[in-house]
């Protein structure tokens, strides 16, 4: 008798401790979301993790039209990759995943985009309402490889695995033996200890066939209970509130039928641990009963599929738009954030914007009716200039923010040629490489469509010099003339009189004591100085180098 209240008090005392700890970590999620608004995430994503990201962005981009998403090498080219890690403080895989396809995704309008600004605009101003929205999403929590989609495939097309009748079987066998003990209990014993081998033993082979199936539906069941921990609201509010409500809804309709789903939630890879993990782990080796759960659930899924991928997406949109809001809030502390302004003039305009990965940026105003050819120095900012107007027309058409005191453009395709590589195993040079990658900015231009906004850096570099200046030439008047918006960086100065039509502006350099500076401030005009052989010297060549190439540059200007 005293045995058995030592074991309810050693029970009791592990629950109330497990509640305690419970009710500490809350606390320290709901500290660190307070902490983290408007701060730079600090997330750094394994190579898994970024591989389940590109195969759920192809998933679920299928569809979609030419120039819809940004191509791999545009979001390369712009450092797109770095961009969505500084606005991931999403606390959920459905808002991270939601956030990397919509920063993919440019084919979004007017309307969706007013939405999504009124949605981060709500949660902007209501800390309690943001924070709660928060703390509720970060128990539904990470996945390291897959995502609840693929898991979901994987359950609809899955093969069943075992036959829960002989399984459940096992299970009443258990009850015979309990009599048979008290019958004949060396008898009883043996039996009790063959089948209790027969089902540890089997358990592991089963279980890593059912792993694949039984991880998606413990990230189904977490989505489900997300329903319960999301905030109450009162029926007929809108915006966020109203979104947030109807979602609650929505997720209380997913239902995991199956008397023993509680064992398949309650132990493996998507638990905390603990006392009650522990437990549940043992009782499913003896009675196999998520197994038994996991088959059961997967002859019945495929109804509820459209309905949980319903609600995945929506609670990844809610957990975006709270990271959106955070993401203004810093950058609006780096050098200020606006919401874009669409026009219908083919056009884009820029007050003071900047490139937000950059920790003290010089900010710079972009414009463009046409087209715009940008000389300038090694390292004056060209390129980044550049990547400025591609990062904030990207995100001006999929999360309503831009790194600007204001912008206000027509909606785009947008591509780049900017840091194209030779590919050796396919056995292209640079130049093939180059050739292909603008081949496919004219394919787009001459397709009709959003209008194409195209930058591109150093054309045509790959090749000798007067090709290379004939050719480009060429190229940048078919492009304004089948209507592509091009800012064009180029170090030939000869482009900044043949291509014509195209505005010139620049950047300079500063030399002083043969030292070189840059204030990366872009000014009207081609470029009218160099500096490759003051950076030669600055670096430490030999002054007979630097005399003869100083000797050789005034003979051939």
């Amino acid at each position: 008798m005293y045995g058995l209240i030592l074991i309810a008090a050693i029970i009791i005392i592990f629950a109330v401790n497990g509640l305690r700890l419970s009710r500490e970590e809350k606390r320290r999620i709901a500290c660190a979301v307070r902490a983290s608004y408007g701060k730079k995430p600090s997330r750094k994503l394994t190579e898994s993790r970024r591989e389940a990201l590109r195969r759920n962005l192809n998933l679920l981009s299928a569809g979609k039209k030419d120039g819809d998403i940004i191509d791999d090498l545009t979001w390369s080219d712009v450092g797109m990759d770095d961009i969505f890690l500084q606005a991931d403080s999403c606390m959920s895989a459905a808002g991270e995943e939601y956030l990397y396809r919509r920063l993919h995704d440019i084919s979004a309008d007017r309307e969706e985009l007013e939405r999504t600004d009124s949605d981060v605009r709500e949660l902007e101003e209501d800390a309690g309402l943001r924070e709660s929205l928060a703390l509720s999403l970060s128990e539904f929590g990470y996945v390291s490889d897959t995502s609840l989609p693929e898991y979901l495939e994987n359950i609809v097309k899955g093969e069943k695995f075992l036959n829960p009748f002989f399984h459940i079987l096992a299970d009443v066998f258990y009850l015979v033996i309990i009599v048979l003990i008290v019958l004949k209990p060396a008898t009883g014993i043996v039996f009790l200890v063959v089948l209790i081998v027969l089902q540890i033993s089997s358990y592991f082979g089963l279980r890593k066939k059912a792993d694949r199936y039984m991880h998606g539906f413990s990230m189904i069941m977490l989505l489900a209970g997300l329903g319960k921990k999301l905030p109450d609201v009162q029926d007929g509010t809108g915006g966020i509130k109203g979104y947030a409500g109807n979602l609650k809804a929505l997720l209380s309709k997913i239902r995991i039928k199956s008397s023993f789903s509680v064992f398949m939630a309650g132990s493996g890879s998507y638990t905390s641990g603990g006392l009650f993990s522990m437990i549940f782990t043992y009782i499913n080796l003896l009675f196999h009963f998520d197994l038994i759960a996991c088959q059961m659930l997967m002859n019945g899924i495929a109804k509820d599929k459209d309905l949980i991928l319903d609600a995945y997406n929506r609670t990844g949109y809610l957990d975006m738009c709270i990271a959106i809001a955070s993401y203004r809030a810093f950058l609006g502390s780096v050098s200020g954030c606006c919401t874009p302004v669409f026009i219908g003039d083919s056009q884009i305009l820029i007050e003071d914007g900047y490139v937000p990965l950059i920790d003290k940026p010089v900010v710079n105003n972009a414009f463009n009716d046409g087209g715009v050819l940008i000389t300038g120095s090694n390292a004056s900012g060209k390129s980044t200039y550049m990547r400025m107007i591609a990062v904030n027309a990207i995100l001006a058409q999929t999360i309503a923010t831009c790194a600007a005191k204001s912008y206000k453009a027509c909606f785009f395709r947008i591509y780049s040629s900017i840091a194209v590589n030779d590919n050796i195993l396919k056995g292209e040079s640079y130049f093939m490489a180059e050739i292909k990658s603008m081949k496919r900015i004219v394919d787009a231009g001459e397709k009709d469509g959003r209008k194409v906004l195209a930058f591109i850096d150093e054309i045509l570099r790959g090749t000798n010099t007067s090709e290379r200046i004939a050719a480009a030439t060429a190229v940048l008047k078919h492009l304004k003339d089948i209507g592509v918006i091009v800012y064009a960086a180029t170090h030939d100065i000869e482009l900044t009189e043949l291509a014509a039509g195209y505005v010139n502006v620049h950047f300079e350099e500063k030399i002083e004591n043969d030292d070189v500076s840059f204030d990366f401030v872009l000014r009207e005009g081609p470029s009218n100085t160099r500096n490759a052989i003051a950076l030669l010297k600055k670096t430490g060549f030999p002054a007979s180098v630097v005399e003869e190439s100083e000797a050789l540059a005034s003979k051939l200007s």
